[in-house]
């Protein structure tokens, strides 16, 4: 099938399902316009879709949720901590962006970013990236366990008692790359 034949079908239906879920048209518009391009590339790069209906409405749904994960990170508000310590808040998540785009080979950055920062499926991370499925998992458990090397290297974290992050303190003997000592700096991450 050609993408207006799909589109034209299905578009006005998958209006109404994200308008029941959003309460603003310009945002309702802009989550149909994203499934449209998902679509579009997903026919472009000839990936089999067996029943357009239940795919596109289970994009839809991702889409949404990816939405409002958007909106809550947004709306945490960041807190100057004191000189070394943070608290686990917005800024870790964009220290760990950092590090993952900067310090981590492409190869699993890519795939690490995707999944842990933008929290995109792991079945749309392998189609974005042209994998299979399994070498995207496969990607994304090799780039955590480089990026939990790195944290133990030069970083001393603190646990409750549920095993959950409470806090965490860069070693004074780590040497990090000047632009990660900026980035953290930046970020009040150290004085």
């Amino acid at each position: 099938m050609t993408f207006n034949k799909v589109w034209d079908t299905y578009k006005d239906h998958l209006l109404n399902f994200v308008n029941t879920k959003v309460n603003d048209k310009h945002i309702a518009d802009d989550i149909l316009q994203e499934v449209s391009l998902k679509l579009y590339k997903s026919l472009a790069k000839e990936i089999e879709i067996k029943n357009y209906k239940n795919w596109l409405f289970q994009v839809t749904r991702n889409t949404i949720a990816d939405y409002y994960r958007k909106q809550v990170k947004q709306d945490k508000i960041v807190i100057n901590q004191p000189e070394t310590n943070i608290n686990f808040d917005p800024c870790v998540c964009d220290l760990s962006s950092f590090i993952i785009q900067q310090y981590l080979p492409k190869k699993y950055s890519e795939p690490l970013y995707l999944s842990d920062i933008e929290q995109k499926p792991q079945q749309e991370i392998a189609d974005t990236l042209n994998l299979s499925l399994t070498a995207t998992k496969s990607r994304i458990q090799r780039g955590r366990k480089k990026l939990k090397e790195l944290a133990i290297e030069c970083v001393d974290i603190s646990y409750n008692n549920k095993g959950q992050i409470i806090d965490f303190t860069l070693k004074k003997n780590c040497e990090l790359p000047q632009e990660l000592k900026n980035e953290m700096k930046r970020i009040n991450f150290i004085p």
